[in-house]
């Protein structure tokens, strides 16, 4: 999967199917909702994200060698970005929401070797302070490419135009108050015209959550840890004591285990999909290089011993763009590329943080993301905290969730209030597009 057509275009997946139907948030779903934050569901072949993927069977360790590997992995990644480049008429500029990630690079790092610097856009969400968004306008200025910004302190937050950001998207929307409004904004402030390039499954299929090579699951343990991962904390006093997050998991893995680790069966096919894969919008050409058949194949045929913590995908990108990877990243702070003695004096860091943790040490304040600096203004005087009460005070009303456990959210009492306001809050934004849907398209309900 490279792309997903404009209006018209065809759409290659369950989740794009859903997306144009009426939806009923009926009680079950209702349910899920609050328990995960998204709607969980076991269809017959969950795996419709990995449809490029031709099933290769996986390489052993003693049978390839690294370097080989690795330069194949760099033709891999090219390959998969040259393939959604010439599928399909491309149209305007080439748009990446450049964060300080990995997968966002890589993608940026692909399209400056497949397209001019002055074809290509970078778009950022958040604001100075954030490591998101200060390590991409770093790598977009080393880059040369425009940055397109979008402050989170400049955005106007009504219902309005939140309810319209899930319908734009999928419903139900997991969390559609915090980035992903953002992350709509830019969409809409760049223009349907531009082609939009997503790192959507990118950590994912490089093995983020890729059992170690000696680990042996049992799909039971898997479902088990799967539900421990996901299920949200703190939502017991949102749903009803019947309510069973377990019930309609399949009793079967999806797959045998030498094709895909059950674990990973369970992330593909239901977190990425009806959680992570909501995030595109409708009506605009999105690519996703690291859906293609040659990324894919490449990638999840690799040994499991390389493909675990992602050490092939970051040799690769260090093989690949080691100037964009000499740039610190979100994932542990510093950049990828890096002498001995930088790595060195990054891990005593490290191990000294960890310790201060463990001994419950102050280390100096975290610098917040996106999401946690508009989740502070819950409870501080202004239009979120309106916007807040104004839709629970609608939730309450509707008599789906106890009004109490409502309240001492909102009020900050427990550990877990933010977490349930903003699902409670999600919940009710959803509710009202489902309305609003609706109303536009009357008829029987699926």
């Amino acid at each position: 999967m490279c792309s997903e057509a404009p209006t018209g275009g065809p759409m290659t997946d369950d989740v794009a199917t859903e997306q144009s139907a009426a939806f009923l948030l009926d009680a079950e779903r209702i349910q899920k909702y609050l328990a995960f934050g998204f709607v969980p569901t076991y269809p017959d072949e969950p795996l419709t994200l990995l449809a490029d993927w031709s099933r290769r069977p996986k390489l052993r360790a003693d049978e390839v060698d690294v370097g080989d590997l690795v330069r194949a992995g760099v033709t891999a990644l090219h390959s998969a970005i040259e393939q959604c480049a010439e599928r399909g008429p491309g149209t305007g500029q080439q748009v990446v929401l450049l964060s300080g990630g990995l997968d966002s690079r890589a993608i940026l790092g692909g399209l400056l070797e497949h397209f001019d610097r002055s074809e290509v856009v970078a778009a950022t969400f958040g604001m100075p302070g954030e490591r998101d968004y200060d390590f991409a306008a770093a790598v977009a200025a080393a880059a040369g490419v425009r940055h397109e910004r979008l402050e989170t302190a400049s955005v106007e937050w009504t219902t309005e135009g939140l309810v319209g950001s899930v319908l734009a998207r999928h419903l139900p929307l997991p969390f559609p108050f915090g980035q992903r409004y953002l992350s709509y904004l830019l969409h809409t402030r760049l223009g349907r015209e531009n082609t939009f390039w997503d790192g959507l499954c990118g950590d994912a299929v490089s093995g983020d959550w890729a059992p170690a090579e000696d680990e042996v699951w049992d799909w039971p343990s898997a479902v088990e840890d799967f539900l421990k991962v996901h299920l949200l904390p703190g939502t017991a006093p949102l749903l009803p004591d019947t309510f069973d997050p377990a019930a309609d998991i399949p009793t079967e893995p999806f797959h045998p285990a030498e094709l895909l680790t059950f674990p990973e069966q369970l992330d593909h096919g239901v977190r990425q999909r009806c959680y992570t894969g909501t995030r595109r919008l409708r009506d605009y050409r999105i690519n996703t290089p690291f859906l293609t058949g040659a990324w894919l194949d490449f990638m999840l045929s690799a040994p499991p011993r390389y493909r675990y913590d992602q050490h092939l995908y970051k040799e690769v990108l260090k093989a690949a763009f080691p100037r964009l990877f000499s740039l610190p990243t979100t994932l542990h702070g510093g950049p990828l590329v890096e002498s001995g003695a930088s790595r060195l004096a990054r891990g005593a860091r490290a191990r000294v943080r960890k310790t201060a943790d463990r001994l419950r040490l102050p280390t100096g304040a975290a610098r917040p993301d996106a999401n946690a600096r508009i989740r502070s203004a819950y409870r501080r005087p202004g239009p979120i905290q309106d916007l807040v009460r104004a839709n629970l005070t609608d939730l309450a009303g509707r008599d789906l969730v106890d009004e109490t456990a409502l309240r001492s959210a909102l009020a900050g009492y427990g550990p877990h209030a933010d977490s349930l306001v903003t699902i409670t809050l999600g919940l009710e934004l959803n509710l009202k597009a489902a309305e609003r849907q609706a109303r536009a398209e009357p008829g029987p309900r699926p």
